[in-house]
């Protein structure tokens, strides 16, 4: 039931904001530099305008009346010991057919320390998938309804996240128990996919995020949510752990006038880079609008600093970043309003977009500024010197108004663009062009297999989890391997950006099959580098 008033409450607010502005608000300002990257952040209801500049909120009323706005906020892999090949997958693409069995791996260290000697790969891509089922302690939270194309969507599963630590294992966090009584888990594997240990857990909280250093500390950002409670308490901290899942500090990310009271709207993402934690997420201001806030933490001391206070309005899915080479973070959003909308004539007027940066737009899209909106965002890779992001959105050029999306001719393909160091994005190159099919749930990592040039493992689903496909794309775009069926032996989760590049150049990532599954899967797709734990 709780649940269900959420869902109709943010309904309620979305379209609440698709009324008229006041006079007294502006239209939507370039907005200046910021710190580290650019938002993207949570679906929902914010108000009318969202005018860019500098830290602040607007304010508006919203309501019955459907008026008012709120301002913007400044812009402001270590690999396993040579294991024995699994199962190939069942070709499919251009046509490229699974082996009878994996090629087994050549001999390494053990799963604690070491690592892969290299082994000769397969030539493509089918045979070097694999995939290995761990038991965790319990089992994964059902998912919440979220905005989606043009609608809501069941995410089935809470998210799933996933972080390659140097020493070769990877950490995964969960959430078990329901709405009411959640828990988050960080669970350690082995650099062969088995459990190590239970790290982390956490009563009363779900778990919205995780990164980890090059030394193995990690971070998770945790929501605790009692709608319940008089009055409500949504606390969102970053939770700061030792390698050994050793407490070290929790830092409480506050603003004044917004907070995060449900993730049916947007999302969260955490990654870490130049000695911090970016934790960027949802929030729901005091005035009844939906948005988004990026915050930094401080790895060594916790300290809390604000990247913005509120970000795209309203920002319906979303990515955030780090890259060193770039020396910068970045974030991406769909925005199903602003900055892409010109005024407050929203029936007629209303523009959504896909943006890096925030204000740097990739493409536009046809959206309702009330939570309809035709593109989402699946995932961001790490380039040499910049990134490369992946979402679904339609070919068509997109139409203004709150009745511009036509399913006969805006059907869902996979967009790639190129985002260079400095935020720059390149122009949409279409990985898929099929009108008969909606593709979604993307994700992109860096994948070079020895001897291979700089490329990139891609995925998508196809009509909400009939297939999953798999493929290989150049720098540009340009696919280098034809996309597989590879439904059969992995899968991903909705909305999760789960692929991972590990340290020894393998692209891993986690999942479950369903809701209350106490069965991990974990995917890993070999790369045959050779790599020395830390």
């Amino acid at each position: 039931m709780r649940r269900l008033l959420l869902g109709l409450v943010s309904a309620a607010s979305l379209v609440a904001c698709s009324g008229t502005i006041d006079t007294g608000e502006v239209a939507p300002a370039a907005g200046t530099g910021g710190a580290g990257g650019a938002t993207a952040g949570a679906g929902g209801s914010g108000g009318a305008g969202a005018g860019a500049g500098t830290n602040g909120t607007g304010g508006a009323t919203g309501g019955a009346t459907g008026s008012g706005g709120t301002s913007a906020g400044t812009n402001a892999t270590g690999g396993s010991g040579g294991s024995s090949g699994g199962a190939g997958v069942p070709g499919g693409g251009a046509g490229s057919t699974g082996a009878a069995s994996g090629v087994g791996g050549s001999s390494g260290s053990s799963a604690a320390t070491g690592g892969s000697a290299g082994m000769e790969l397969p030539t493509t891509l089918a045979p070097r998938i694999k995939k290995t089922g761990v038991t965790v302690p319990a089992g994964v939270k059902e998912g919440v309804q979220n905005w989606s194309i043009w609608g809501r969507r069941d995410l089935v599963i809470s998210p799933v996240f996933t972080a390659p630590l140097a020493s070769c294992k990877t950490l995964v966090c969960y959430t078990s128990g329901d709405e009411d009584a959640p828990t988050a888990h960080v669970v350690r594997l082995n650099a062969d996919d088995t459990l190590d240990t239970a790290l982390v857990t956490e009563a009363g909280f779900e778990c919205r995020g995780l990164a980890a250093t090059p030394t193995g500390e990690f971070g998770v950002l945790l929501w605790n949510d009692e709608s319940d409670a008089d009055p409500p308490v949504d606390v969102i901290a970053l939770h700061r752990y030792s390698a050994d899942g050793t407490a070290v500090g929790a830092t409480p990310l506050v603003n004044e006038d917004n907070h995060p009271t449900d993730f049916g709207i947007g999302e969260s993402r955490v990654d870490y880079g130049d000695g911090r934690y970016g934790a960027y997420y949802h929030v729901h201001s005091l005035s009844g609008h939906e948005g988004d806030t990026l915050k930094w933490v401080d790895a060594a001391s916790g300290a809390e600093d604000t990247g913005w206070d509120w970000g795209c309005s309203h920002s319906m899915s979303n990515v955030l970043r780090y890259n060193e080479g770039a020396g910068e973070f970045l974030s991406a959003c769909v925005t199903d309003c602003y900055p892409g909308t010109d005024g407050s004539n929203f029936e007629t007027d209303s523009l959504g977009g896909v943006y890096a940066g925030r204000n740097d737009k990739v493409m536009d899209v046809a959206a309702g500024c009330n939570g309809d909106v035709a593109g989402e965002l699946g995932s961001g890779a790490l380039s040499p010197t910049g990134w490369k992001l992946v979402f679904n959105a339609h070919q068509a050029p997109a139409v203004l108004g709150q009745d511009s999306y036509d399913e006969t001719s805006m059907n869902q393909d996979i967009g790639f663009a190129s985002v260079a160091g400095d935020g720059t994005p390149g122009s949409v190159v279409w990985l898929t062009s099929t009108s008969a099919i909606n593709e979604m749930d993307s994700s992109i990592a860096l994948y070079q297999p020895t001897g291979s040039p700089e490329q990139y493992l891609v995925g998508w689903v196809e009509e909400d989890g009939e297939v999953y496909r798999l493929g290989i794309v150049d720098p540009a775009g340009t696919m280098v391997e034809a996309a597989i069926d590879v439904t059969a032996t992995v899968q991903w989760g909705r909305r999760d950006d789960p692929f991972r590049t590990h340290y020894d150049g393998d692209v891993v990532w986690a999942w479950f099959d369903q809701a209350g599954s106490t069965t991990l899967n974990v995917a890993r797709v070999e790369s045959g580098v050779a790599y020395t734990c830390q």
